[in-house]
């Protein structure tokens, strides 16, 4: 028998409260080497305190509507014991997800809860970062205007913004915006912060890293831009890159499809959100985006729920958009985002997530299509992704919904091994159910 990884003894010690003795916030007021800041809050163990409590942020509320409908429960506990191998290794499910330094996680399938568990002080009444899986429910909230008649997809993104007009994402189309394939000048470097660079300009403004000089800055005396959405006016074309040859994975994609969102409704992203999709669900608690330095909704990687809440928008997905007696998202759109043609499948192809020799190779990426992660265009499986280790799969052939909130100890799920691990663990079990 394979020896599973050795990080599942540091990741459930850490859990346990064994090993790393840094309990954040623990105490009244909070000691030196436990507390949580701005410059700290991404780290571990700091970020597993603060991956539940991002009101440290400027927040705006996405309040419920309606009854709660409670997810049924045909609970299998052993289903969490389901072993598979990831290279060498051989994990259980359970093993997989304490490794990631998963916080919660819940298993669905056939509409029922097969097994949801929870670690260290985190419950199933906390909120959690989505981190990235935010870009995914934004491209579900474009698909109802695009059902409506209200946007096509063929157009110049200036055509609805008309602040970009004469900018690289003012000429682009929304279809291009949407699968990432922009080519900005860009980067998306989560540790290498150049000052000046354009993506640590623009982390400061996201508050991934602080910027108190700009907090500090009057608008009514300064036309810097301080916020997402004025900032991405600034944004170019890289010089080695045509524009739809390649997907690239770029946050500033999702900020511009959220102002086309605003500017064709006349309400703001979050109070869409609210009225269009978070009131249908049938959820059991508010939700709330974090806010850039201009108090606008952070499309990009902002909203926070409760982990069951975020399994409902998967349950939505995984029927085609429809939950709790409501189309809560476009049956059509769903498909769409499922389906990846020739070219969009040779746009991943020729992404970093595919070449072999690099850390971040992908082998479940089959396509990014509507900020969808698509693994299986046939049996119609795709992931929402997020920094930190955040994913909702989601399995239409098998019924299966995985949904898990993370603190892991670096960002990219690309690059860390057990993310990998994880992903893979999703696979395999959803194949045995």
């Amino acid at each position: 028998m394979k020896k599973p990884l050795i990080t599942v003894i540091v990741a459930s010690s850490f859990w346990s409260g064994g090993a790393i003795s840094a309990s954040p916030m623990s105490t009244v007021p909070a000691q030196p080497q436990e507390q949580v800041t701005l410059f700290n809050y991404t780290e571990v163990p700091f970020n597993h305190w603060s991956f539940r409590n991002m009101g440290i942020h400027p927040s705006l509320m996405v309040p419920r509507d309606g009854a709660i409908v409670d997810i049924p429960k045909a609970l299998q506990p052993d289903v969490v014991n389901h072993q598979f191998y990831y290279l060498d290794h051989q994990l259980t499910f359970r093993e997989a997800m304490i490794n990631d330094f998963t916080d919660g996680y819940i298993v669905i399938k056939d509409g029922k809860i097969l097994a949801e568990e929870y670690f260290g002080n985190f419950t199933a009444k906390d909120h959690h970062l989505w981190a990235s899986s935010t870009k995914s429910l934004v491209g579900q909230a474009l698909g109802l205007l695009v059902e409506q008649g209200k946007v096509d997809v063929d157009d110049k993104v200036s055509q609805y913004v008309e602040e970009l007009k004469g900018t690289h994402f003012g000429e682009q189309s929304l279809r291009t915006v949407l699968n990432m394939t922009s080519a900005l000048d860009y980067s998306e470097d989560y540790v290498n912060m150049k000052p000046g660079a354009i993506h640590t300009e623009y982390f400061r403004r996201l508050g991934f890293i602080p910027a108190f000089d700009l907090m500090a800055k009057k608008p009514t005396k300064t036309d810097l831009p301080r916020d997402l959405l004025s900032f991405s006016a600034l944004f170019e074309q890289a010089d080695d890159l045509e524009v739809n040859s390649r997907f690239e994975y770029h946050s500033p994609n999702v900020d511009v499809i959220g102002w086309v969102i605003a500017r064709v409704t006349g309400e703001p992203l979050h109070t869409f959100i609210a009225n269009n999709i978070w009131s249908k669900l049938g959820v059991e608690h508010d939700a709330f985006f974090m806010a850039d330095l201009g108090y606008n909704p952070i499309a990009t990687g902002g909203f926070n729920t409760t982990l069951r809440d975020f399994a409902r928008v998967g349950l939505a997905m995984v029927n085609n958009g429809q939950y709790n007696g409501e189309q809560v998202f476009s049956e059509k759109w769903v498909k769409d985002s499922f389906t990846i043609s020739k070219e969009e499948r040779a746009h991943a192809l020729a992404s970093v997530y595919k070449d072999e020799t690099l850390a971040v190779f992908d082998p479940h990426l089959e396509g990014y299509k509507n900020f969808l992660w698509v693994h299986d265009s046939d049996k119609n499986i795709a992931t929402f992704r997020g920094v930190f280790g955040q994913f909702l799969y989601i399995n239409q052939e098998q019924g299966v919904v995985i949904a898990t909130f993370s603190s892991a100890d670096s960002a990219s799920n690309a690059a860390r091994d057990t993310s990998k691990a994880k992903v893979a663990a999703f696979e395999s079990l959803a194949r045995s159910l």
